[in-house]
């Protein structure tokens, strides 16, 4: 009989697990906290890229993000970073590239870490944007 409660407690952790490694965590580092008072919502903040032109802007934060290969996507990790960055008051991120985990780091958590397949890293700054957007007066 115990060995039954076993297996159903494994069967009943084995979903928590996966959701919770489906997760993206972000790291941050504020370096100003005069707009956290002003959160802004996931979807105004707007996404640029490394290369890209920036219109006149402070830094707000560097955000560094992380989540399972195999249960995340790219589209998850930069909403991520701009929910955390909207949540520091940001109104923008500037992304720098996203890493995919090498193959020796995938072997290694398939044997080692169970389901887990590699961690796909990336970050952003968050950035205020200063200048008023030209479509306003």
């Amino acid at each position: 009989m115990k060995t039954m409660t076993k297996i159903r407690a494994k069967w009943m952790i084995m979903p928590m697990m996966i959701l919770l490694s489906g997760c993206v965590s972000v790291n941050k580092s504020v370096l100003d906290r005069s707009f956290a008072q002003r959160p802004v919502p996931q979807e105004d903040v707007r996404v640029f890229f490394a290369n890209d032109p920036l219109p006149e802007h402070i830094r707000v934060a560097i955000l560094r993000a992380s989540g399972d290969s195999g249960f995340t996507n790219e589209g998850q990790m930069i909403d991520a970073l701009r929910k955390e960055a909207g949540k520091l008051g940001a109104n923008a991120v500037v992304l720098d590239e996203v890493r995919e985990p090498g193959t020796g780091e995938k072997v290694v958590n398939a044997l080692f870490g169970g389901f887990a397949t590699g961690q796909r890293r990336g970050g952003a700054i968050a950035i205020y944007i200063t200048e008023r957007d030209p479509g306003t007066h």
